[in-house]
């Protein structure tokens, strides 16, 4: 059936042998948003010319930029294995992230894109009439994600991508197959742990921003980017609200404002897990793991008679013994390659 509008779009991916060069997707993606845009600077001579008062047709010169944008979903018990391992560019094989079988457990810690592969993004654009234009964005890599969980909410993805380039095919869009088995994970399977003790909390936001240049650009040929390189620290950061009282801790001495003001480290652990049993009394999760955190922000503050919330603001550390993050995720899928 033809739908011209938002409910016959497909979003899939598939790891790249070289850079740049489009594969066919292998995973397809159930997408809230897919905002990707080409983006195209106009290089305009500025040169003088007797009687100019219009910007001359043949005295601009068009440069792409690449493509650059987010995506968003719900966090689900299936089918985001490899996502999940391009989102935190983990440069290692699934064979060294994979542990168990059936289900499995893939862990992922921050990688180098100069080593992990990029991807190719097709999109498929249903027009007005129901046919889906097919948008090819290749060279791409996640330069930013983020997850967050809010009670009375699903788990959801931000994942911010930056490509080599974005271009319309002439050739149809791969046909999408998405994994059967699969549900959302939501706040009623959340947990989240607080300087090593569940607390119950209201929200959790954490969010990893990669240190790569995505400015790689040269004078050649094809004036597009180069691939990324690592040009800085990768920045971790995360925030927990709660209600003022709901975190242990002697109140003057170990509660989470007196280690904030002490500069004291504090681990931050978030699980979600799914409601159906892959086998046994395995369930479908994931977790997202800080296992030390400087406080750089948490002071409860008064705003009327509402109940008091206090806000905990952390930047995960590297330890040198501790990965300074790691999502875990279990699931049923099961990838080699």
């Amino acid at each position: 059936m033809a739908i011209g509008s938002g409910l016959g779009s497909q979003v899939g991916f598939a790891p790249e042998t070289t850079y740049g060069t489009s594969q066919t997707p292998t995973t397809w993606l159930e997408v809230r948003t897919s905002s990707l845009d080409l983006n195209v600077e106009h290089i305009m001579s500025e040169a003088l010319r007797s009687g100019l008062v219009v910007q001359r047709s043949d005295r601009f010169v068009n440069n792409k930029k690449g493509v650059s944008g987010s995506i968003e979903l719900d966090v689900t018990s299936n089918n985001l294995a490899r996502w999940l391992r391009h989102n935190m560019n983990d440069d290692r094989a699934f064979s060294a992230t994979k542990t168990g079988s059936s289900p499995y457990t893939y862990t992922y810690n921050l990688g180098d894109p100069a080593s992990c592969p990029s991807m190719t993004l097709q999109v498929g654009v249903p027009d007005i009439g129901g046919t889906v234009r097919r948008m090819d964005a290749t060279g791409c890599f996640v330069s930013e994600m983020s997850l967050s969980n809010s009670v009375g909410e699903l788990l959801k993805m931000s994942t911010t991508i930056d490509g080599q380039n974005y271009a319309p095919s002439s050739s149809a869009v791969t046909a999408a197959s998405y994994a059967s088995s699969t549900e959302v994970l939501s706040f009623v399977g959340g947990s989240v742990s607080v300087a090593g003790t569940v607390t119950p909390i209201q929200s959790y936001e954490l969010s990893v921003k990669h240190g790569i240049d995505l400015e790689r650009y040269q004078i050649n040929s094809t004036t597009l980017k180069s691939r990324p390189i690592r040009n800085a620290l990768t920045e971790v950061t995360g925030k927990v609200e709660m209600e003022f009282g709901q975190a242990t801790g002697t109140w003057g001495s170990s509660d989470l404002v007196t280690k904030y003001a002490a500069g004291t480290t504090i681990a931050v652990s978030g699980a979600w897990t799914g409601a159906t049993a892959i086998s046994g009394t395995t369930y479908p999760a994931l977790s997202a793991i800080t296992p030390v955190c400087m406080i750089t922000k948490c002071t409860p503050t008064i705003d009327g008679p509402n109940l008091i919330k206090l806000s905990l603001e952390f930047m995960a550390l590297d330890d040198g013994s501790q990965q300074p993050v790691q999502l875990v995720y279990v699931s049923s899928e099961n990838l080699t390659v």
